[in-house]
């Protein structure tokens, strides 16, 4: 397994406006949910959706272009208010390295949040910014040193306060390189998998060391207190992990489930007795996956039951009475669905086009109800952005 899944009233007035006004939303074919006209935005992907403060949203992901053989990725950022009808476009530094993409975003309040991304090579550092609600800065995040890498990235990020947030990832590390027999100029690499944990203390990010991180991939983060962190991802074996962090030590925290392999990608909690993580779990290696939801009460995990027709959940949010998911059933097609008061229930999202190739990507709870982007893509071509707001 491997992936990247990848959280302000912004103070818009004050940017240089390099603004793009996205349309209002228009009825779809399924009344319950709006469709937002995105074609101000070009061919992209949404990959990302919060809720910034209590009256803003923004929605995240690349933008995607095509030079030859190459599709040179730059950063997305839309922002709308409540009661707004339009989606605007807030600018973001460039990536250094144009296939990057934006991990994730979090915010302690409308002037300061943190978004993570992927290793780029040329800083020998992973990708922040932070924004102070007049604009982005980067801020460059430490790798490990004395390894070489074949891949890495931050994956989450959970912003508590202005000196605590915390972010998670993965790195391949290189362990051996030798020359291809028969393929000249050819090398072969033999790599391992490692978790990344890094910590904002209010003057710079630190690595963070967890036991066992070689057994270790981290996907999601969320930080209730100083002495309160939850991290989650698999292990080397392919199974759900949970990793906890008391202000002292780290410890690992089974979390039940009734599969063979699996993994958790995301975490959201209320409070220190409310903690949910969602992902897959597979019967056997042919499965596809389907929904594993687990939640903590401030004593032990559990597995919470979800609809059997549900495959692996790419997101969670918090929701009133329950919590919505959005993933893709085992056939590839996406839904959204809703547990409230201990019962689920479907949002029937609208088709997408001709051949299929619709993805959600994220979900967030908003005053119209479940807010979901993700992107089409179909025969090769460059993604489109999907944003859809209701679903009640």
């Amino acid at each position: 397994m491997s992936g990247a899944r990848a959280r302000t009233t912004t103070a818009v007035a004050a940017l240089a406006l390099a603004v793009v006004t996205v349309s209002a939303a228009t009825a779809h074919a399924d009344a319950r949910w709006l469709a937002a006209d995105l074609t101000g935005v070009g061919d992209a992907a949404l990959t990302g959706v919060t809720r910034v403060d209590g009256d803003t949203t923004w929605a995240y992901g690349v933008g995607v272009g095509e030079e030859g053989r190459t599709r040179p990725r730059t950063p997305l950022l839309l922002t709308r208010d409540d009661g707004e009808r339009s989606w605007r476009r807030l600018p973001m530094p460039a990536f250094a390295d144009r296939s990057g993409q934006i991990g994730q975003i979090s915010a302690v309040s409308q002037d300061d949040a943190w978004m993570v991304g992927q290793y780029e090579e040329s800083r020998g550092a992973f990708l922040t910014q932070h924004w102070d609600g007049t604009e982005w800065r980067v801020v460059d995040a430490p790798a490990p040193e004395g390894k070489r890498f074949a891949g890495a990235g931050l994956l989450d990020v959970s912003a508590r306060a202005s000196d605590d947030v915390w972010a998670v990832g993965w790195l391949i590390v290189v362990d051996s390189e030798v020359p291809t027999p028969g393929k000249p100029g050819g090398t072969t690499q033999e790599t391992h998998a490692e978790a990344v944990v890094e910590h904002w203390d209010g003057e710079a990010w630190h690595l963070v060391p967890v036991p066992d991180a070689a057994s270790l991939w981290t996907y999601s983060v969320t930080a209730l207190a100083e002495d309160d962190v939850w991290v989650s991802g698999y292990t080397s074996e392919d199974r759900p992990a949970m990793l906890h962090y008391d202000g002292v030590s780290w410890s690992r925290v089974p979390v039940p489930y009734d599969g063979v392999n699996g993994e958790l990608v995301d975490l959201e909690a209320r409070g220190a007795d409310d903690v949910w993580a969602a992902g897959r779990k597979l019967a056997d290696d042919e499965d596809p996956g389907h929904a594993l939801l687990a939640h903590w009460d401030g004593r032990s995990w559990r597995q919470v039951r979800t609809p059997a027709g549900a495959g692996r959940v790419n997101d969670l949010t918090l929701a009133p009475a329950g919590v919505v998911v959005a993933g893709e059933r085992p056939d590839g097609t996406p839904y959204v669905m809703r547990l409230r008061h201990g019962r689920w229930s479907e949002l029937s999202v609208p088709s997408g086009g001709t051949d299929g190739g619709r993805y959600l990507t994220g979900v967030a709870w908003t005053p119209g109800g479940v807010t979901a982007v993700g992107y089409e893509e179909a025969g090769g071509s460059l993604p489109t952005p999907v944003l859809l707001t209701g679903g009640r």
